[in-house]
């Protein structure tokens, strides 16, 4: 119950952020917090710090690539068209999250992500009844949902001509 972050599944994880967090600071990123790879309380794991970075833009790799750690890359952007733009200037589309209080105007943006699932006002929480798929570059295949389930099933057809 006390768990708030667990730890990254890549034995690399931790130099991989690490060194994804330092191209950003090197490229004009302003570290808000986080930003460190940690241990356990025995000095075990693989864990890094939640960080968030403001000011980041397309020429850093932690926004051209997959991160899979705990890291917000913050891009500013002028117009819903502009923030369109860049969420699709990708080579990958697994998930884009947009935030907004208005469910309307989510659904509109939607429309335009070429990405596999998107949130709205949270991220990367699945439901097991919502397929999880990806475009482009990440996340081949599908998984959860009645679809998750079709490549490990085979269909049978039985076409029979009417007896007579």
């Amino acid at each position: 119950a006390k768990t708030t972050m667990g730890p990254l599944a890549q034995p690399n994880a931790v130099d991989f952020l690490t060194e994804q967090v330092e191209d950003a600071i090197r490229k004009g990123a302003r570290l808000i917090c986080g930003g460190k790879g940690t241990t356990d309380s025995t000095g075990k794991g693989r864990f890094f710090q939640p960080t968030l970075l403001a000011d980041c833009t397309h020429e850093m790799d932690v926004i051209i690539n997959e991160s899979f750690g705990p890291i917000l890359p913050v891009v500013q952007v002028s117009s819903d068209e502009e923030a369109i733009q860049k969420m699709n200037d990708s080579d990958f589309g697994l998930t884009a999250s947009i935030w907004t209080c208005s469910r309307e105007h989510a659904l509109e943006l939607c429309a335009h992500l070429n990405v596999g699932t998107v949130f709205q006002n949270r991220s990367d929480s699945l439901d097991p009844r919502l397929p999880w798929s990806g475009r482009k570059d990440s996340g081949k295949g599908i998984s959860l949902s009645h679809l998750g389930f079709a490549p490990f099933s085979r269909t049978k057809s039985y076409n029979f001509a009417p007896e007579g």
